[in-house]
C-alpha cells in the first residue's frame, strides 16, 4: 500500500476556534478533529438527538474543512449520522479527494442470538451518570454491585448474550471501541488504524507496553491468534471476520489485514473481536470458557453458577481507571427482584428496567434513571414464500392497521419511539423512506379489498420470549389492530430453536415472526449479510447488496443504503414497529457510568462518590 493511498486515523479532539464555530439550527457548538494527515475537519451538526438530522445548509456555510472545496462525508471519527442528513433532492455534491475519504462512523454489528435469524433481545445504552463535583479516587477504591443475568458463556467468541455484555469491555478489550454511548469509534488497544483507499488493506498500530492479566505482552501475533480463534469457533461474531483474510504479524507492534475484496466495515467489526491472552488460547477452548484473561481494567476472579461473578482491579491498567477495587455481580434473573435489590441497597446498578418500574424508581431521590435509545427495533417480519404473506396488499394493509404510537404509549410506557425505517436512527446509513404507512384503518380495509383474496385472511405470527421484552404483548396488540381491518393474525409462542428451524426451512407453517432486530455495532450488518433474503425470502436487494459490501463509507454507500431502505418500505418484507430503549437505574452515588449502545457494560471509569 502506497503512502499516498493511505488514510490514517488518530483520535485527538480539539476545540473549534470561536470565529469558526457555526452551529446549524439547534445544533450544538462544533468540534474539530486533527487527523494524522494534517487535515482538520469541523463537524457542523453535532446534534442532540436522532430527530435533529434534517437541517440543511449551503455549501458556503460549511465549516467542516479548512477548504470549502475539500469536503468529506463523515470525516474524523464522527459518523454521518452525527452530521446533517442530506436528502436526495437537496444533497450537496461534495468533492471527495483520495486523501480525505475517511471511512469511520457508526459501526456495523450482528445481534446473532439466533444465528442466521439475527433476532435477539436488546442491549444497553446510557449517558454518563452522576454530577461533576466528585472526582475519581487516586487508586482503586470501593465495591460496585451490579445485578447480572446468568452468563450464557464466558468465551467471548461464543457468547451473544449476558456473558459478553459483562466481560466485553471489562476483562477484555478490542482493537477499537465506541466512544461513550455514541457510534463514533476510538482506539482501544490500537493507537491508530490505516486503510487503503479501496478498503482492501487495514493496518492497526498497537499501543505499546500493554500486557495481559497473566503477564503476556500484547503483540500483533496475539491479535492474530484471537482473530483466527474467533473464525474457528464459528460463533455469533464469526461473520464479522473477513473471509479469506491474510494476516501479517511480522512487526510485533503492527497488525495488518490484507483482503482480496473490499471490506469497508472492518473498523466497525473490530470493536467486537476481543483480544484473548495467547497463553489462554493455547490451553484450549475449554479454558477460554472457564477463566477469561484479557487486557481490560478488571481481572476475572470467579464465577459461581446461579450465584455471582467477581472481578478485581487490574492495577497494571494504563488508565483512565479502574477506580473500583472490586466489582460484584450477583445473578438476579427476575426483573422484579432486581428492582427490589436496588431499592434495598443490595445492588448499586440494574439494567433492563421495565417501564412500569421506571416510573416509581424516578420518584426515589437516591436513584437516577436513564432511558437510552438503542440500535435495535422490534419488527414484524413476513415469510414471503408462505401465503397470504406473499400478497403485497395484505402486507401493506397490516402496516396501515398498526397504531405504533399506541403501542409505545400503552405497552412501553412511553419508552421507545415509533419506527419509520427498517434501520433504526443512529445506525450508519439510516434514512427515512419516502414510503410510510400511517395508521389508517380505512386505507387498510381498502387494501384488503384490493388484494383479490376471498374469505378470511389468516396469518400465523410466531414469537419467543428471547426475542425481546414485551414481544408477547406487542404481538397480541398488533393482532387486535389487524382484526379491525379483517385480517386474523394468529399469535403463537414457539421456542427459539423451533423458530430458527422454521426460518431455515423451505416450507413454513407460519407467515411471520415478531421480534427485536439488533444492529449491534451501529452499522448495516443486516443489509451486508442480506438478512431479509435469509429470513423473509426477500431477494429485491440482491444487486444493491453486491454494491454495498464493496463500497467504502461515503456518499455512494449512503445512497445505496437509502435506496435499500426505500425498497423495504415499498415492498414490506417487514414492518418496523418501534425503536427500543433500555432503561437503567443506579444509585446517585455511582459516577462515570456510560454504557455503549452495543450493550457491553463499561465499568473501568466508574466510581462511587459516597
Amino acid at each position: 500500500m502506497k503512502a499516498a493511498d493511505a488514510v490514517e486515523f488518530k483520535w485527538s479532539r480539539l476545540e473549534a476556534p470561536a470565529d469558526r464555530a457555526r452551529p446549524v439550527g439547534d445544533a450544538q457548538p462544533v468540534t474539530r478533529y486533527q487527523l494524522a494527515s494534517g487535515l482538520v475537519c469541523e463537524p457542523h451538526a453535532g446534534v442532540a438527538s436522532p430527530e435533529r438530522l434534517s437541517h440543511l445548509v449551503e455549501l458556503r456555510d460549511c465549516a467542516r474543512c479548512e477548504s470549502a472545496t475539500d469536503h468529506t462525508l463523515g470525516a474524523s471519527t464522527m459518523g454521518p449520522e452525527s452530521h446533517n442528513r442530506w436528502t436526495a433532492a437537496d444533497r450537496v455534491q461534495w468533492r471527495l479527494d483520495r486523501r480525505s475519504l475517511l471511512r469511520v462512523g457508526a459501526m456495523a454489528g450482528a445481534g446473532l442470538a439466533l444465528g442466521a435469524t439475527g433476532l435477539t433481545a436488546c442491549g444497553t445504552g446510557a449517558g454518563p451518570s452522576g454530577g461533576a463535583a466528585a472526582r475519581p479516587p487516586a487508586k482503586p477504591t470501593g465495591v460496585l454491585r451490579v445485578a447480572a443475568l446468568e452468563p450464557d458463556n464466558l468465551d467471548p467468541a461464543l457468547s451473544s448474550g449476558s456473558g459478553i455484555v459483562l466481560i466485553g469491555n471489562n476483562v477484555y478489550e478490542a482493537l477499537l471501541r465506541f466512544r461513550g454511548d455514541s457510534a463514533d469509534v476510538e482506539g482501544a488497544l490500537a493507537e491508530s488504524v490505516q486503510s487503503s483507499a479501496d478498503a482492501r488493506e487495514w493496518t492497526f498500530r498497537l499501543k505499546k507496553g500493554i500486557t495481559f492479566h497473566d503477564g503476556s505482552p500484547l503483540t500483533s501475533s496475539a491479535v492474530r491468534s484471537s482473530y483466527e480463534y474467533f473464525a474457528r469457533q464459528k460463533g455469533p461474531f464469526t461473520a464479522l471476520i473477513p473471509t479469506g483474510a491474510v494476516y501479517d504479524d511480522s512487526d510485533p507492534d503492527v497488525f495488518r489485514v490484507v483482503l482480496k475484496n473490499p471490506f469497508p466495515d472492518m473498523q466497525r467489526n473490530a470493536t467486537f473481536i476481543s483480544i484473548i491472552s495467547p497463553k489462554l488460547l493455547a490451553a484450549g477452548p475449554g479454558a477460554v470458557a472457564k477463566t477469561p484473561v484479557g487486557t481490560g481494567p478488571f481481572k476475572f476472579v470467579s464465577y459461581t453458577a446461579a450465584q455471582s461473578l467477581l472481578f478485581e482491579a487490574n492495577t497494571n491498567y494504563r488508565g483512565p481507571g479502574p477506580y473500583l477495587e472490586r466489582i460484584e455481580m450477583p445473578i438476579i434473573p427476575d426483573p422484579v427482584a432486581r428492582v427490589a435489590a436496588l431499592r434495598s441497597g443490595g445492588v448499586d446498578l440494574i439494567t433492563k428496567v421495565a417501564p412500569t418500574d421506571a416510573a416509581s424508581l424516578r420518584g426515589n431521590r437516591s436513584l437516577s434513571v436513564q432511558d437510552s435509545a438503542l440500535w435495535s427495533a422490534v419488527q414484524l417480519i413476513f415469510f414471503l414464500g408462505s401465503a397470504p404473506a406473499n400478497n403485497l396488499q395484505i402486507r401493506q394493509a397490516i402496516a396501515h392497521s398498526i397504531d405504533k404510537d399506541a403501542i409505545v404509549r400503552s405497552i412501553l410506557g412511553g419508552s421507545g419511539q415509533p419506527a419509520n425505517s427498517f434501520v433504526p436512527p443512529g445506525v450508519y446509513g439510516y434514512a427515512t423512506p419516502r414510503t410510510q404507512y400511517a395508521y389508517d384503518v380505512q386505507k387498510a380495509k381498502d387494501l384488503v379489498a384490493e388484494s383479490g383474496l376471498s374469505g378470511p385472511v389468516e396469518l400465523g405470527v410466531i414469537w419467543a420470549p428471547e426475542l425481546g421484552p414485551n414481544i408477547d404483548r406487542v404481538a397480541q396488540a398488533v393482532s387486535a389492530m389487524a382484526q379491525k381491518v379483517g385480517i386474523d393474525l394468529r399469535v403463537q409462542q414457539k421456542s427459539v430453536s423451533a423458530i430458527a428451524k422454521e426460518i431455515n426451512s423451505s416450507t413454513k407453517e407460519d407467515q411471520a415472526v415478531c421480534g427485536s432486530l439488533q444492529w449491534l455495532n451501529g452499522g448495516p450488518f443486516h443489509f451486508t449479510t442480506n438478512y431479509l433474503k435469509t429470513v423473509s425470502g426477500f431477494s429485491a436487494l440482491d444487486d444493491l447488496n453486491g454494491q454495498l459490501v464493496t463500497t467504502p463509507d461515503g456518499p455512494r454507500r449512503l445512497e445505496i443504503l437509502a435506496t435499500m431502505q426505500e425498497l423495504v418500505a415499498e415492498q414490506v418484507p417487514a414492518v418496523p414497529l418501534y425503536v427500543q430503549s433500555n432503561i437503567i437505574a443506579l444509585k446517585n452515588s455511582v459516577r462515570g457510568f456510560v454504557s455503549p449502545k452495543s450493550g457491553y457494560l463499561r465499568l473501568g471509569e466508574v466510581y462511587n462518590a459516597a
